[in-house]
């Protein structure tokens, strides 16, 4: 069942995003998979990039539970 992902603001993009996933990154700390539009006159491009979990904040009145986690530091499995 397809739903919208949950805004946040973003200081990567200094505006709002969409949070897509919490990954975890090579590290060991979280980060976050966020999207968002920039929009040029006519022109409108989508955007997805992986960011610092403390470069975004939560939003009121948004429902996170349901983002995914992925662990991508995790070793890949046969």
């Amino acid at each position: 069942m397809s739903h919208v992902p949950p805004m946040v603001q973003s200081s990567t993009v200094d505006g709002p995003a969409y949070l897509l996933a919490w990954e975890r990154l090579p590290e060991g700390s979280w980060g976050a998979r966020i999207a968002w539009m920039e929009i040029d006159g006519d022109s409108w491009t989508a955007r997805v990039t992986r960011v610092a979990a403390d470069a975004i904040t939560k939003l009121d009145g948004q429902d996170y539970s349901q983002v995914p986690r992925r662990d991508t530091a995790a070793p890949a499995t046969a």
